[in-house]
């Protein structure tokens, strides 16, 4: 398979093409394609190519069910299939494959509807589940949960490439094909092609998802968290006034990119005017046209705002952060970032709809496109 990732520092659509020839690379290509190593209980998605032509999203999974030991007493609704009257099965066969709780369908069939509207025609399939290389019921669980993916994929005509299950991504560890009698051992993820332009696009990877959360809920010590001078419902904002607020966000991110110091009046005069939705959307259309790059000022000067002000000009930052990781392909940053401008200031509306259409799988190259022409 191919996966495309954006190197260019300026935001704009050249892409460069990584060939995965093995399912070594595959695997040890997944930490550093969702910017953290993925848990127990997930499966991770590697979708082919779309029907317009670009390069169909890394998808990373929870599944219900495929965490459960596979023991015990289920109710009838639970069962994912009865045991056979086959003589030759042993009672310990019948009791691990009738008795294991059913693999919740819903990101199977999420997935699949997603598929048939991008016209992607093949995926590939990692499941993450701790011991299923070595351990027969964990093996089952892993194998339960591709064949969930593989059934409503196939009814969309998508078709799954390969599937593989592992226990944790390291050097050494081991994987399993769940559709085969293959196995083998990882790579060192950070040997990948993948790392290799994560590491010259100035990506850093996160140890877990919890992390990457983290990151976006940080707040400084001795943060301002009510400003008495913070405007109330805006009127009409003539087009000076708007154009001169952008002029004053840019010309402190320039500083900021140049090693000066932004003081605490000044943010707060920033912040206060990013609270103005044309000011807002300007700067979002900006950003649009124009992605960050490794060290822009963009960036640091949103990540001050973000963890020295007040919650809605805290979300209204983390709006443009989580809209600058969704234009550069991190779903994961997206999502966290996005996730916490709402935890700041439930009403924004605009971080509400981002994050609708990163549910809904809309492609970066079509939210950019959209954004800049607003």
């Amino acid at each position: 398979m191919t996966a495309g990732e954006s190197i260019s520092d300026d935001g704009a659509s050249g892409r460069a093409t990584v060939v995965i020839t093995s399912p070594e690379e595959l695997i040890a290509s997944i930490p550093a394609m969702l910017g953290f190593p993925p848990g127990p209980g997930s499966v991770v998605v590697m979708c082919g190519e779309m029907a317009d032509g670009g390069q169909g999203p890394v998808v990373r999974m929870d599944v219900d069910g495929l965490l459960e030991a596979g023991r015990g007493d289920p109710d009838d609704d639970e069962l994912r299939n009865g045991v056979d009257d086959d003589p030759g099965e042993s009672p310990d066969d019948g009791d691990a494959r009738g008795l294991r709780p059913a693999i919740d369908p819903g990101p199977a069939r999420g997935l699949a509807q997603f598929c048939a509207r991008e016209g992607i025609g093949s995926v590939h399939l990692v499941v993450v589940q701790e011991d299923c290389v070595e351990d027969y019921l964990a093996g089952l669980r892993a194998e339960d949960a591709a064949s969930a993916f593989e059934y409503w994929l196939g009814a969309v005509g998508t078709e799954v490439a390969a599937a593989y299950g592992v226990g944790e991504f390291a050097e050494g560890a081991p994987w399993v094909d769940l559709f085969g009698m293959v196995r083998g051992v990882q790579l060192d993820p950070d040997s990948t092609q993948i790392a290799a332009v994560h590491a010259y696009d100035g990506r850093v990877r996160a140890g877990s998802r919890d992390e990457i959360d983290c990151l976006y809920q940080a707040r400084d010590s001795d943060a301002c968290d009510v400003d008495p001078n913070e405007p109330g419902p805006e009127g009409v904002v003539g087009a000076r006034v708007v154009t001169e607020a952008v002029k004053y966000h840019d010309d402190a991110a320039r500083r900021l990119e140049m090693g000066e110091k932004v003081d605490d009046d000044e943010l707060a005069g920033i912040g206060r005017d990013m609270l103005v939705i044309a000011v807002r959307d300007e700067i979002y259309r900006c950003l649009a046209l124009r992605g960050l790059g490794d060290g822009d000022g963009r960036r640091l000067l949103w990540w001050e705002v973000a963890r020295r002000r007040p919650g809605r000009e805290r979300s209204v930052a983390l709006l443009l952060l989580g809209a600058a990781a969704y234009f550069a392909g991190s779903g994961v940053h997206a999502w966290s970032a996005l996730s916490a401008s709402l935890d700041a200031d439930d009403g924004n509306s605009l971080a509400r709809l981002l994050l609708q259409s990163l549910h809904a799988g809309l492609t970066p190259e079509r939210l950019r496109r959209v954004a800049a022409v607003a």
